[in-house]
């Protein structure tokens, strides 16, 4: 019995221990080509163009910028704070409940731009990054998905899904 017992003691840390770890799945690397940002904005598909992607890696602040723009001047942002380097899954707002990232979706025009912000007040866990390859010398990959509230009209909502990239990263 008193095996028994310690078996069980043993086996049931093992699954508390792996219940505790960070989600380090980034996921399958989407289905973005080399220089590419694209998605679902409300269903609709949607495309940066080549020159238009940029990736910026700061080691000294731990941050990574992913940002790709399309012809209309619809753009996406992607930002992690404290990001090492690392593959895996951060979701928006992180478990924290900080600010650790940020994604955006802009619709640049003359007459009034508008942008939609992830997380805002109140939002709970609305979306998430995952990078599954990084490279300080290459090319940063992954999949992300949100929903972002208008800054202008607190009704007014965008579902960003599907998304991929696959990005070369200027590190500094």
């Amino acid at each position: 019995m008193k095996t028994f017992k310690k078996l069980f003691f043993g086996c049931l840390m093992v699954l508390t221990i792996a219940a505790c770890k960070k989600d380090d799945d980034g996921g399958d690397g989407g289905s973005a080509t080399e220089g590419i940002v694209q998605a679902k904005i409300g269903g609709a598909s949607w495309t940066s163009i080549k020159m238009s992607t940029s990736s910026q890696y700061v080691a000294a602040g731990k941050s990574l910028t992913l940002m790709g723009v399309d012809m209309s001047g619809k753009t996406i942002n992607l930002i992690i704070n404290n990001y090492d380097g690392s593959t895996g899954t951060w979701q928006i707002p992180n478990s924290a409940g900080s600010i650790g990232v940020v994604a955006t979706y802009i619709e640049a025009n003359l007459g009034a731009p508008k942008t939609w912000v992830a997380p805002y007040a109140g939002s709970g866990v609305i979306g998430e990054v995952k990078i599954s390859e990084f490279s300080k010398t290459g090319n940063v990959k992954g999949t992300f998905k949100f929903k972002a509230r208008n800054q202008s009209d607190a009704s007014d909502f965008k579902d960003i899904t599907e998304g991929s990239f696959n990005v070369k990263v200027n590190s500094f």
